[in-house]
């Protein structure tokens, strides 16, 4: 008896030591992994979107944010309190849900998100989702700024969250890796109602980081209602010629400091709105007219390549004077017109302007005289003004942030390469007036007459201040010459007797520039693209800023007529001057 006690006591320990063992398997040896697996059943994990970085005039003025935005979301399947749920929302149903989740209400009125919260708290099949929304206060030029997208499948397998913005264009674009910020994660522990009862921050989310920008909110705005009012310009031009109006302007303004290259404004019209990418709902309609528009609003025009006409005549200027061409003081006739190698090479006036040295060609934009110069020895020169508008900072980065176009400068071994054909002498005359197969963009031009303003100083372009406490460096190259104060005489001239002085002779600052009016191929007279660069103050002791502006209308007409009262505006509203003159105070009432 008592051995069968025994054996059955025996029994019973071995079972309870196994069972215990058991215990201690799973409570000591397994416990992260049953842990866990307990706790997925009511946590889960959460990304925390980060907000956009923001994006600032060089004054403060803020230009790009983000709001918070509430969207109410249904996956299909049964609704508690569907009623009151659709007569809050003034709706007669929910829409119809197929494969994945849709919206019942995009940017939900924050009045509603309390009431709205309660309602579908815990329901699996609507409930309310927040995200992050870019928005601008103070936008401008759609073009220059750029704009944001949901990011796409490719940014999401690169570690985008799907509801994450990102810049597509522009600045926006340029500037993404400092914009966004670094997502965070949180643990959500929610109920079996699939209620939330508290949450857990693993990881605060890191906000992208503030940008300023060198662009003076103030001048931009100028910059960019010039371009609008230049079409009564280009208009009056049109029936002059008997041709059709236009419905809106094209063309680019850039005004810089030449002396740290801080780009002031920059403007591209047409233009756009860019929150109109940004909200929800989206409004389709207005994007479908904004991707396919015949004038093409998205390009940013200042970053891309036009026919420069007479403003190239500053690179030939240069050259022949640097390598020798002439001298300061040679004198050429500028005759209405010339023959050359058996072909009739006009003037722009049909009457003789007498003799002139390279100041008075400047001034009067005398072509004549140019192709006179050019006749030293053409072959050769093509492929010296090609190298000295390099260095003058054409047909090669100005080191804006922004994506940009480069000019073209024609070579003989590129037309060999091209056409199989030689360089014929002809052509370099075309080339030393800006015709032909010559290109450069409006930021290549204003670096260019930058360094000439500068003596050479040649800065380096960009439009970033600052982008969080990192400030930017200007930077300046040196680049050879020693007549700069010749081509700075010149264009001063241009202004106290040349092609300019009718607009801007009386400006209360002295300036100095250059207009251009540039033949486009297969365009007839009064399709020209229009330009004016000018720079000022030329006094050395006007303690005014120091400004750059050059201004480019595409199929505009003449310089004289569209370009140069833009870039008039622009200066005054720049140096406060004429309408934009500062008002004076009116006395208090009783004084």
């Amino acid at each position: 008896m008592a051995n069968r006690a025994f054996g059955l006591l025996t029994v019973i320990y071995i079972v309870l030591a196994l069972f215990a063992g058991r215990l201690w398997w799973l409570q000591v040896v397994q416990y992260d992994q049953y842990a866990t697996r307990s706790q997925g059943n009511y946590l889960k994990t959460e990304a925390v979107l980060a907000p956009r970085g923001r994006i600032f005039d060089r004054n403060g003025k803020l230009i790009a944010a983000n709001r918070l935005a509430v969207d109410l979301m249904y996956k299909g399947g049964q609704v508690l309190y569907l009623d009151r749920i659709l007569s809050l929302l003034k709706l007669s149903a929910l829409p119809e849900a197929k494969d994945e989740p849709v919206s019942v209400m995009t940017n939900v009125p924050l009045a509603l998100v309390p009431t709205l919260a309660e309602l579908t708290s815990g329901q699996e099949n609507i409930y309310l989702v927040e995200r992050l929304e870019r928005t601008y206060p103070r936008p401008i030029s759609g073009p220059v700024l750029g704009y944001v997208l949901l990011a796409n499948q490719r940014q999401v397998d690169k570690g985008y969250d799907p509801t994450e913005q990102v810049g597509v264009a522009g600045i926006e674009r340029a500037l993404e890796a400092d914009l966004r910020g670094v997502r965070g994660v949180q643990i959500v522990e929610v109920n079996a109602k699939r209620e939330r009862i508290r949450q857990l921050t693993l990881r605060e989310p890191v906000p992208g980081r503030d940008v300023y920008l060198t662009l003076d909110y103030d001048l931009q705005k100028a910059a960019e209602r010039a371009l609008e009012e230049g079409l009564q310009d280009v208009n009056r031009g049109r029936a002059r010629f008997g041709l059709p109006s236009e419905t809106e302007a094209k063309g680019a303004i850039v005004a810089v400091d030449p002396a740290t290259g801080e780009v002031l404004a920059m403007a591209s019209a047409p233009s756009f709105d860019p929150t109109l990418f940004a909200k929800r709902p989206r409004p389709q309609a207005e994007i479908a007219k904004v991707m396919t528009d015949k004038n093409l609003r998205l390009l940013n025009r200042a970053v891309q390549p036009y026919t420069p006409g007479s403003t190239f005549k500053l690179v030939s200027s240069s050259l022949f004077l640097e390598k020798a061409y002439l001298g300061a003081d040679t004198v050429f006739r500028c005759a209405p017109y010339i023959y050359y190698g058996g072909r009739l090479f006009k003037n722009w006036a049909s009457y003789d302007m007498g003799n002139m040295t390279v100041r008075e060609a400047i001034a009067q934009s005398c072509n004549t005289w140019y192709y006179q110069a050019a006749q030293t020895d053409p072959r050769k020169m093509v492929d010296e003004l090609a190298a000295r508008a390099r260095e003058l900072g054409i047909g090669r980065p100005t080191g804006l942030e922004v994506s940009e176009q480069q000019g073209f400068l024609p070579t003989v071994a590129w037309k060999r390469a091209t056409y199989d054909q030689p360089w014929y002498p002809g052509e370099s005359l075309s080339i030393a007036i800006g015709q032909g197969a010559v290109q450069v963009t409006p930021v290549e031009l204003a670096r260019m007459l930058a360094t000439i303003t500068m003596s050479g100083r040649q800065p380096e372009f960009h439009l970033v201040k600052k982008i969080g406490n990192r400030e930017t460096t200007p930077k300046t190259t040196l680049v050879p010459g020693e007549y700069w104060k010749v081509l700075q005489e010149g264009m001063r001239k241009t202004v106290t007797w040349g092609t300019a002085k009718f607009r801007l002779g009386d400006f209360p600052v002295p300036t100095a520039g250059k207009t251009g009016t540039a033949e486009t191929p297969g365009k007839r007279l009064g399709y020209e693209h229009a330009w004016y660069m000018g720079y000022g103050p030329t006094d050395p002791g006007d303690p005014r800023p120091p400004l750059v502006v050059v201004v480019f209308f595409e199929n505009g007409g003449g310089g004289f007529d569209v370009a140069l009262p833009a870039a008039k505006k622009v200066m005054s509203a720049y140096w406060k001057v004429g309408e934009y003159a500062p008002k004076p105070t009116p006395p208090a009432p009783g004084q």
